[in-house]
């Protein structure tokens, strides 16, 4: 199963850094090219750096898509190359429909790309959720987005829709145990403390380290206790000048804050 692998990936890096593989065309160096090859190229180099400290890969969905079938096709080959390191793959999908929309996105999902896990949105309910666990595969629930104006529907209501997410999450954990975790961002760490204290046995999948200036620190303070979860970074390593160094940045940042607790 997708944690058992995961739990894997953590022993063997020694630590719980998933790197988010976010192949944009304006950000990728002057020296790749801006095609499928290119772009394909550039990934095998970013996880040949990086596979020694990460325990988990996130490829995004979108900037595949954007470059055409030929795109898709450098996902696919991209997803096998991160298996023949032993690392598992999340892929962040954020999808959201229902009945047998969902039923297909699960199958490109799990049946033709081989991913181990996808991230969902949950606005249409347990609905847009099942099709994916039905299907076996691991979801991560979107439940605290990391941008400011989602607070605005999240923190809405009393409790608010987060908290009902989580609660949701938790019942669909006992239905299908070892398959269901959170998407919990970085930047929102008192409303993570509260998550923590809801559905603690849930897995987390943490972004907004990195570019959108996430504190692990301020995380951990927040959390307080042990937490199943990785903690992603995607254009502050898959972009720098050595994306090895960088992994190793965040996977040692990561360790010596939680270390710190005691």
């Amino acid at each position: 199963m997708f944690v058992d692998r995961l739990k894997d990936g953590m022993r063997e890096s020694n630590g719980s850094v998933c790197v988010g593989l976010d192949p944009s065309l304006n950000r990728l160096p002057a020296s790749v090219d801006r095609t499928a090859e290119g772009v394909e190229a550039f990934l095998g180099q970013v996880i040949d750096r990086t596979a020694e400290h990460a325990c988990v890969y996130k490829p995004n969905s979108a900037f595949y898509e954007a470059l055409g079938s030929a795109g898709m096709d450098v996902l696919g080959r991209t997803i096998e190359q991160i298996h023949a390191r032993g690392r598992p793959v999340i892929l962040d999908a954020k999808r959201g429909d229902i009945a047998s929309t969902a039923e297909a996105y699960a199958e490109a999902a799990f049946g033709v790309l081989g991913a181990d896990a996808i991230t969902v949105v949950p606005y249409m309910g347990e609905d847009a959720i099942t099709p994916f666990l039905e299907r076996g595969g691991f979801t991560f629930i979107l439940t605290l987005p990391t941008n400011p104006s989602a607070g605005s529907i999240v923190d809405h209501g009393a409790p608010p829709l987060y908290e009902r997410v989580a609660a949701m999450a938790s019942g669909l954990a006992e239905r299908y145990p070892g398959q269901v975790g959170l998407v919990v961002g970085a930047t929102r760490p008192k409303s993570a403390a509260r998550l923590h204290q809801l559905a603690r046995e849930l897995p987390w999948l943490v972004p907004g380290v990195g570019a959108q200036g996430g504190s692990v620190d301020a995380f951990r303070e927040a959390i307080g206790g042990e937490h199943l979860m990785v903690v992603n970074a995607s254009r502050s390593i898959v972009f720098a000048a050595d994306p090895g160094a960088a992994a190793l940045e965040l996977k040692q940042r990561i360790k010596g804050s939680f270390d710190a607790r005691s």
